[in-house]
């Protein structure tokens, strides 16, 4: 019985890594004996489980399905060691955060430095990405979304929302003049950012309760969030930009905020996202509480970064 469950362990942890040598590294164990315990499982049980290639390894229709039932067994053993983590507050271990990749920036490196450094039993695994992940077959404890729909079955807790504001180059605004009002932004280039999941096109303002919703045109559109500001700071056009990418870009004059008597309207909710657990590990709940504090300050919340001196 040992050994059978042994090997669904084993076949869940290919089928998450999709490769030999990285579930070895995972398990601890010698790649051989990851191949040679598959091989066993598949005499023992009579069919195919992994379809094997130069490149990769992948599951079969009936290995996924197989296989479901080992990620319950890596679940369970999960949950009870949060349980008895949690009974006697250990923060150690090894923890998998997944973050979006346009805020993988200084602002957040300085802040998981942090909290590395105040927990030094914790092994930190940080991947940067822009995809929606399924944190349960990818294996990440958090996700640190910048996202206005969070996964379902997940629970969201939220850290901040994310602001916005209007800049351009000085060497851009000279050339093209400054606008005045969010209505002369159509007869400027703009720096729009779209992606496949989504685009930001429309800039919204307010000011004393009135409200205009401009859509954004311009001769380049980019799929990433730091390069809308390099693309600012090139002097390609002006950007509708997140605060959290400005760090002294306004205080030294590089960017200028435009249209500021005139409140950027949009604003993207930042989870802190993760799987729902009868017992959420000490080392997770302790980062999303670091986070959330991290982010309690600018440049998350202060509206105009202009006065984050």
């Amino acid at each position: 019985m040992l050994e059978n469950l042994q090997q669904m362990v084993i076949l869940a942890t290919v089928g998450h890594e999709q490769n030999f040598t990285r579930a070895a590294e995972r398990l601890g164990i010698s790649k051989s004996q990851v191949s040679k315990q598959i091989r066993f499982l598949e005499e023992r049980l009579g069919c195919q489980l992994v379809q094997r290639s130069t490149r990769a390894v992948a599951l079969t229709d009936i290995g996924l399905q197989y296989s479901e039932y080992g990620q319950q067994l890596l679940d369970t053993v999960s949950e009870a060691e949060a349980m008895v983590a949690g009974y006697r507050n250990e923060i150690k271990g090894v923890l998998r955060v997944g973050i979006a990749q346009s805020f993988g920036n200084p602002h957040i490196t300085s802040a998981l430095a942090e909290f590395q450094k105040a927990h030094p039993d914790l092994e930190l695994e940080v991947s940067l990405f822009d995809h929606r992940p399924n944190l349960l077959e990818e294996g990440f404890d958090c996700w640190v979304a910048i996202h206005e729909h969070p996964p379902e079955g997940m629970v969201a807790r939220k850290l901040a929302d994310c602001k916005f504001v209007v800049v351009a180059s000085p060497d851009y605004l000279e050339l093209n003049g400054t606008p005045t009002a969010p209505s002369e932004l159509r007869k400027h280039n703009c720096i729009t950012y779209q992606s496949r999941e989504r685009k930001y096109v429309n800039w919204e303002f307010t000011r004393d309760g009135v409200r205009q919703s401009i859509r954004a045109r311009g001769n380049y559109r980019i799929d990433n969030a730091p390069a809308v500001l390099d693309a600012a700071l090139s002097g390609l056009g002006i950007a509708y930009l997140a605060t959290y990418l400005i760090t002294d870009e306004l205080d030294t004059g590089k960017l200028v905020q435009l249209l500021p008597e005139w409140k950027a309207d949009v604003e993207l909710p930042i989870y802190a996202v993760y799987p729902r657990r009868k017992y959420l590990a000490p080392k997770v709940r302790s980062f999303i509480d670091f986070m959330s504090e991290r982010m309690a300050i600018p440049p998350y919340r202060n509206p105009n970064p202009a006065t984050n001196r």
